[in-house]
């Protein structure tokens, strides 16, 4: 009995003996130092005491298994609950046995796993981060053959781990990669690298190659084997020669660009590439502007007024601003320019003298106020003329009417009405010359209370013609009233003129279009030939004879100069005998102007 009390106590593993009511009959010092309990404290006490409230429980279940399997001892992982600190994990086996008494009780044994648990965990941490990530990993003996791949190396190669593991890295890497591999180890070898990177290319099991990124490690101080992470960078490389291409035809562009200059700029504000046949105007080499910054080219005046717009195209924005340089009027452009993945990564400015168009420009002006000076003196001295020969006219057809015979009267009345019309022409000339120079200055105008106003003047043509006009509600734009009612009046007063034997209908409708409001005039009326579409806004261009229908023939020249003014477009939708849509843009009330901009 001494010599097995003696094995007991010498062995590592915790040993204790279980009454029928699972308390400790006996335990030996390594338990006790285990538990962390005296030996007294433990004798007696229930076994829950270390091993918890299950226990019991769990005991029984592992008894009924034996009981099922046949088997004699019971091995499992249980938690051991010790006086102080964390719980231990610990491999526990225990067997059966009967006192003298014939009480069943159990001897066990427990032996603390913690640091093998815990290890066990940890690598199967490992293994699981190895088999998600993206990029492959590989181990290779020192014979270059596969010891380990994970599933993203095998899909990467095209090959399985079968027929990776105990391969040669010759099946999937050339000669030149596998020196560069070589020369890794030995930079790591003799410490001049530690985890150098090396850029090769893999060889796929269906003959491709795939661009890769590989890092090195060595598993073990012997440098027996070595560890590999690699990375297939097609998506890279093709970006990288989009970019390339990229800047190659951007500096192709650049150095060919005719009458301007071509910039690329990085967030530095330095110069990447450059040129054009302005620099060599003002006479600045292109190799004086690549690697400088925009700031020490410009004027500090110049660069401050342009400094936002260059700086903004890496928010995405483009803007263009007009400037001073040398006596030349030059108009430039900042533009971002974006890669494969659609993110800016350079800025490119484009300049262009427009010195002769600014020249051209002014001289238009010039000429086009002379002219419209010219069409106002002469259409209003010649009203005063055109007064005097209707007054005489006028007073002629009073005093010797009834002297008229048949011809006379005809002659009169032709005169008469050659002079109406005359003075209508020059109060539409008169008018179309003022559109620039007489307009009133743009705010929120009510397009609903213009057109009421219109319809209101109209009335009586309406109802002569039993004219049934419809409206939706019209929006607010930014624009000058006076001018805008002109356009509804001279259209509206068209719609009723040609609309054939029938009465009149017409319908008005209004769409927003981005920054402006589509405004659309139809009517059921005798329509235009498409292919006169363009003429009926020219000055004094008419489809039909004075007999036919009357009219000045400005009208619609007019409505196109408002609508100009505007910064609109008006165009026309018609066909013979079809009915006619007359169309304009107007701007919209700015948000600026208040939350009713707009209904």
């Amino acid at each position: 009995m001494e010599r097995y009390e003696t094995v007991v106590e010498t062995v590592g593993d915790g040993v204790y003996l279980l009454d029928g009511n699972h308390e400790f009959t006996m335990v030996n010092s390594a338990f006790a130092s285990m538990t962390g309990y005296d030996r007294d404290e433990l004798v007696g006490s229930h076994a829950e005491t270390v091993f918890g409230e299950k226990y019991v429980e769990v005991a029984n279940a592992k008894q009924a298994e034996m009981e099922d399997t046949g088997s004699s001892v019971a091995v499992f992982e249980e938690e051991l609950y010790p006086a102080t600190g964390d719980p231990l994990i610990v491999e526990s086996r225990f067997t059966l046995f009967e006192f003298a008494d014939d009480e069943q009780g159990r001897i066990g044994t427990v032996r603390d796993v913690s640091d093998r648990v815990a290890y066990e965990r940890e690598l199967e941490q490992y293994e699981t981060i190895v088999e998600t990530v993206d990029d492959g990993i590989y181990v290779v003996d020192e014979q270059g053959r596969f010891t380990m791949v994970n599933d993203a190396y095998a899909e990467m190669t095209g090959y399985s781990r079968a027929e990776l593991l105990g391969s040669h890295v010759s099946l999937v890497a050339d000669d030149e990669t596998i020196e560069r591999a070589r020369e890794a180890e030995r930079e790591m070898a003799t410490g001049t690298a530690e985890g150098p990177i090396v850029e090769a290319s893999l060889r796929t099991a269906d003959g491709r190659s795939v661009p890769a990124e590989a890092t090195f490690s060595m598993l073990s101080d012997d440098h027996r084997e070595r560890v590999g992470v690699v990375r297939d960078i097609s998506d890279r490389k093709a970006r990288e020669r989009a970019l390339e291409e990229s800047e190659r035809l951007y500096r192709t562009l650049a150095e060919n660009f005719p009458n301007g200059a071509v910039g690329l700029y990085d967030e530095e504000l330095i110069y990447t590439a450059a040129g054009g046949e302005l620099l060599e105007e003002f006479g600045i080499p292109t190799d004086d502007i690549v690697g400088t910054s925009i700031p020490d080219l410009f004027p500090t005046a110049l660069f401050e007024e342009v400094e936002r717009s260059i700086r903004a195209v890496f928010d995405g924005e483009s803007n263009s601003f007009e400037t001073e340089y040398q006596g030349r009027n030059l108009l430039s452009q900042s533009l971002p320019v974006r890669n494969a993945d659609d993110e800016v990564y350079a800025g490119m400015l484009v300049t262009q003298d427009i010195t002769e168009r600014e020249e051209y420009r002014r001289k238009l002006e010039a000429s086009n106020e002379r002219l419209e000076q010219f069409a106002y003196v002469a259409s209003h001295d010649l009203q005063e003329p055109l007064r005097m020969v209707t007054s005489y006219l006028q007073l002629l057809e009073t005093r010797y009417g009834d002297a008229l015979d048949e011809d006379g009267e005809e002659f009169l009345a032709f005169a008469v009405d050659g002079a109406e019309r005359m003075r209508e022409m020059i109060d539409g000339l008169l008018e179309y010359s003022r559109v620039d120079t007489r307009g009133d200055p743009f705010e929120p105008v009510d397009l609903n209370d213009v057109l009421e106003s219109v319809l209101h003047d109209l009335q009586l043509r309406i109802d002569e013609r039993d004219a049934r006009i419809t409206t939706e509600d019209l929006p607010r734009i930014e624009g000058d009233a006076s001018q805008v009612r002109q356009v509804f009046q001279n259209l509206l007063s068209n719609a009723i003129t040609y609309s054939g034997d029938d009465p009149p209908v017409i319908d008005i409708a209004a769409e927003r279009e981005g920054e402006a409001w589509k405004i659309s005039v139809r009517d059921e009326g005798i329509g235009i030939d498409p292919d006169h579409a363009d003429r009926v806004f020219e000055v004094f261009q008419r489809l039909h004879s004075h007999e036919e229908y009357p009219g000045t023939g400005i009208g619609l020249a007019l409505c196109k100069r408002i609508v100009d003014r505007h910064g609109g477009e008006i165009w026309v939708d018609s066909e013979s005998g079809d009915g006619t849509t007359i169309s304009f843009t107007l701007p919209a009330v700015h948000a600026s102007r208040g939350r009713n901009a707009s209904r």
